[in-house]
């Protein structure tokens, strides 16, 4: 890394600012946002995901840094301890209040004493984004060399300014120069020959430490490449192949050679994971994957591949099938949140391995129907309940996501949406409203009780974090804003949607005349201290308000 004297950015095109002072805010989306316009000008969006991975990297560690030296900071002075941020005492206090508190406190801290770290994309030639940071991050502000290489992009530390001694800066710049295999484009790609393809496939095969193992249908070793046996640490002779075969699992036998190779008219298979303990150690092990085909002389011809993972995660993966374990995912996917789902891919994206925890504003609404409990007494043998409930809150998911929400949990008969802008979640209440309205109106001529809902809506700042046990965690959002909305439905009258003040206040601000709201009034809310103003939200559907002497406003 080198150091180079600050350019001022273009005044005309004034740099967009991200303040970062913890990571469990969701930063990332708008970081996001900005990278992808900035590529898009420096003509590379293919990068965006590669490049996404290496600020994540980078801007993790730098804030991983100032909180230590934060929490560092505010035990000398509150707590009058004489100790380094390299004690090991001092280790084991900043690990009990990330486990106990998060860090919170410690941004909040870092807030006070302006501690933070400042993205800004300069509208300028090769310029991805500035950082400017706490001069003590500044020996944790690097790049992983070999991603940055790769992509070509270069961190260049900028001189410093007089009067900001407190602070550095530094710019991730992409320089070609410096990245010699990139070449532009060529109009089409090289086509291998016969030949070239073979050569390739060989070393990659011999790079990649791959094995052939051959079967016979009975399910003996007639041959083995010698990689197997070094990988599974055998003494590499013939005469190994049968401490091989003692540890190999019977259900390898029943699953390929006598199950897969036999399902095909070919018999081909692939992608089998299979766990061989290790001869000399049987506490360890190794997973392959194993790929294949019977020959015509009924002889079983496999590819074997070292899966490489760490100790502890590699015994966490399932042997068997990956097309079976492919089929146990669709069954399972539709009971995951679809939360988690969005989320950890993206924590995938960026390398991480957990679902972190992250404060972020968001619009909660909650929706259940009115007198369900009621209803279900009275109507278990009449009609199909599980059905009825199904059809309602099929309509209530599809106008969810219709206006960008996201379903975090049934809850019997009442659902949890969470929405990133405020306005979309009315939008998607007024359409929930009018399936209500229109599926109404049929049960209404066929003589049968309504099911009229009642919409609950907030906008406030809430935690989405792991909640639970190791053995059993929900990643969910919590918080005042939550129990806020949650109230708001309770509250309202069966048909009709109630929203909070700080979300009309938040919707009118941003100007969406479409959207009509009552006068304000109060309300008492079971578990706050003041009454809370809210609104309901006009409607061109209120006529079934007046027919709903059958189904009352609470269970």
């Amino acid at each position: 890394m080198i150091t180079a004297n600050s350019t001022e950015p273009d005044p005309g095109t004034p740099a967009r600012s991200i303040v970062i002072t913890s990571l469990e805010h969701n930063s990332w989306q708008e970081l996001e946002q900005g990278v992808t316009n900035t590529l898009e000008r420096l003509q590379c969006l293919r990068l965006l995901d590669s490049t996404l991975l290496l600020l994540h990297k980078v801007i993790t560690n730098m804030i991983k840094t100032m909180h230590r030296h934060a929490f560092h900071l505010a035990i000398e002075r509150d707590l009058s301890l004489d100790i380094t941020n390299k004690d090991s005492m001092f280790d084991e206090l900043l690990q009990n209040e990330l486990s106990t508190h998060g860090d919170r406190n410690i941004e909040q801290f870092c807030k006070k004493h302006h501690f933070q770290i400042t993205l800004t994309f300069p509208r300028e030639k090769d310029t991805l984004l500035q950082i400017d940071y706490p001069e003590s991050c500044d020996s944790s502000t690097y790049l992983d060399n070999k991603l940055a290489k790769a992509i070509g992009f270069t961190l260049i530390r900028l001189a410093k300014n007089e009067g900001t001694s407190e602070y550095c800066s530094a710019r991730i710049m992409r320089n070609m120069a410096k990245h010699p295999h990139h070449q532009a484009q060529t109009s089409h790609s090289q086509l291998l020959s016969q030949i070239e393809e073979s050569d390739k496939a060989q070393a990659i095969f011999c790079k990649l430490g791959h094995g052939i193992m051959v079967f016979s249908s009975a399910g003996d070793i007639l041959s083995i490449s010698p990689a197997i046996l070094d990988n599974l640490k055998l003494e590499v002779t013939p005469a190994s192949t049968h401490a091989l075969s003692n540890v190999i699992p019977g259900h390898f036998y029943n699953d390929v050679l006598w199950g897969l190779a036999l399902e095909s008219e070919d018999g081909l298979f692939e992608n089998y994971r299979i766990r061989i303990r290790m001869p000399h150690d049987n506490s360890l092990s190794i997973l392959f994957n194993v790929s294949g085909y019977r020959h015509h002389d009924m002889t079983i011809h496999t590819l074997w591949q070292v899966v490489s993972l760490d100790l502890k995660t590699t015994h966490t993966l399932a042997e068997g099938s990956i097309l079976n374990e492919a089929r146990v995912h669709n069954i399972t996917r539709n009971y995951v949140p679809q939360l988690i789902e969005q989320k950890a891919r993206e924590v995938v994206r960026l390398g991480g391995n957990a679902l972190p925890n992250e404060e972020c504003w968001l619009a909660i609404l909650f929706c259940d129907i009115a007198g369900f409990t009621s209803y279900v007494e009275n109507n278990e043998k009449e009609e199909s309940v599980i059905h009825t409930l199904n059809l309602i809150l099929g309509r209530i998911t599809k106008a969810v996501r219709q206006h960008d929400g996201i379903i975090d949990k049934f809850m019997g008969d009442c659902v949890m949406a969470l929405f990133k802008e405020p306005h979309k979640a009315v939008l998607a209440a007024l359409e929930i409203h009018k399936h209500s309205y229109d599926f109404n109106n049929l049960r209404m001529r066929a003589g049968k009780d309504l099911l009229l809902l009642r919409i609950g809506i907030h906008w406030g700042k809430v935690v989405i974090g792991n909640v639970g046990s190791a053995d059993r965690l929900d990643w969910t959002t919590i918080g005042d804003a939550v129990n806020t909305a949650a109230r708001l439905e309770k509250n309202c009258g069966p048909g009709a949607i109630l929203v909070s003040e700080t979300l009309y206040k938040t919707i009118t601000l941003a100007d969406h005349p479409e959207i009509r709201f009552s006068k304000a009034f109060q309300l008492e809310l079971k578990g706050k201290r003041n009454k809370e103003t809210v609104r309901y939200i006009q409607t061109d559907n209120q006529s079934l308000l007046h027919d709903t002497r059958i189904i009352h406003a609470k269970n």
